[in-house]
């Protein structure tokens, strides 16, 4: 976990712009509207699929509520970056900004990160809010969640949380009841794929490749590192039984089990649309692969390895060594009973 506390790095740098991205002008306008009509809430949940910036928004909510001399100019609301708050925030020393960054764990948040919480909240604020930032707050634990909970029921004064979620409907109900929702929905390929082009730089080809992949890149412009066409390849290979299980599990541990999870499951969906004679929306040089897949199973028996493929990705953050998983995840993908033992 990143720090519970006093942030201790510079404020980072982000390549998006709230106000210039369409996806995210919504919900930075609903935070507005609460804060001009003073109804703003102590605890604020964004949700929205990995990759469309939540964090970026979130650091923009926190740097306008911070901010000591706020820019009110309608169309271009923000922290005014040269107030002394400002200046704390951006080295990375403001007092009053208290950080939980679930992507530097397996494990998710902590009850100890949240009793660090409790304990910070109960030192004297620097300025006229103290603001929590939780990332990924649906992967706490029910210990930490339930200490979560008893702050959102009785917040300190002076108090914002900042929750960011994937999946909302995996944090539990009595916390979702005490926060309001900013929803970050997903844009359609073309505006995603036009934004890449427009504010990024990056190639059409690239841009609806980024578009495909999704995840966490999505928005970075950069292509990740890892070889998603061997990955598939492997796959075909190794549902057509024409790649032993060691060969397929020796290309997927180039890349993380939870990387590799989400990339099947992704080329499962088209994987589908194809059987039910939908368009492929993949990359055209992804579309051959793709029928290639389809043509291997039936139906059911591609719905059956949507089910290994989602629990697989529900345990890809646990401590198992790599090589037994991916062998486990190979093996089940061909099972020739799987059918039996899954109905």
């Amino acid at each position: 976990m990143a720090d519970a506390g006093v942030a201790d790095c510079a404020w980072p740098e982000d390549r998006i712009q709230v106000s210039k991205t369409p996806w995210l002008i919504a919900p930075w306008a609903q935070f507005l509207a609460m804060r001009q009509a003073d109804r703003l809430p102590h605890g604020l949940l964004i949700t929205g699929a990995r990759g469309l910036g939540l964090m970026s928004l979130a650091r923009r909510i926190m740097a306008y509520s911070l901010c000591q001399s706020p820019i009110t100019t309608p169309g271009a609301e923000g922290a005014c970056q040269v107030c002394p708050a400002c200046r704390l925030r951006l080295a990375g020393t403001h007092p009053d900004i208290l950080q939980l960054l679930g992507s530097g764990s397996a494990f998710g948040v902590s009850i100890d990160d949240i009793r660090a919480l409790i304990d910070a909240f109960s030192l004297t604020r620097y300025g006229a809010l103290r603001i929590a930032l939780i990332e990924q707050a649906e992967r706490m634990n029910r210990n930490a969640a339930n200490s979560l909970l008893k702050l959102l029921e009785e917040p300190p004064t002076g108090s914002l949380f900042l929750l960011t979620a994937e999946r909302a409907d995996l944090l539990p109900a009595t916390i979702r009841s005490r926060v309001q929702r900013l929803v970050v929905t997903m844009p359609t390929r073309a505006v995603m794929v036009r934004w890449l082009c427009d504010t990024q730089g990056v190639p059409e080809a690239d841009a609806q490749m980024l578009w495909f992949l999704g995840e966490e890149q999505l928005m970075s412009g950069q292509l990740p590192n890892w070889d998603w066409m061997a990955v598939t390849q492997a796959w075909i290979a190794l549902m057509a039984g024409h790649g032993g299980v060691l060969v397929t599990v020796n290309c997927w541990q180039s890349i993380p089990r939870d990387t590799l999870a989400r990339w099947l499951l992704r080329l499962m969906v088209e994987v589908m649309r194809v059987q039910s004679g939908l368009a492929c929306e993949a990359p055209s040089n992804l579309i051959p692969l793709i029928e290639q897949l389809s043509r291997q199973h039936t139906r059911v028996h591609w719905l059956k390895c949507h089910h290994v493929l989602l629990e697989f990705l529900q345990t890809a953050n646990h401590p198992l060594n790599d090589e037994l998983a991916f062998e486990r995840l190979a093996l089940d993908l061909t099972d020739q009973s799987l059918q039996t033992r899954l109905a």
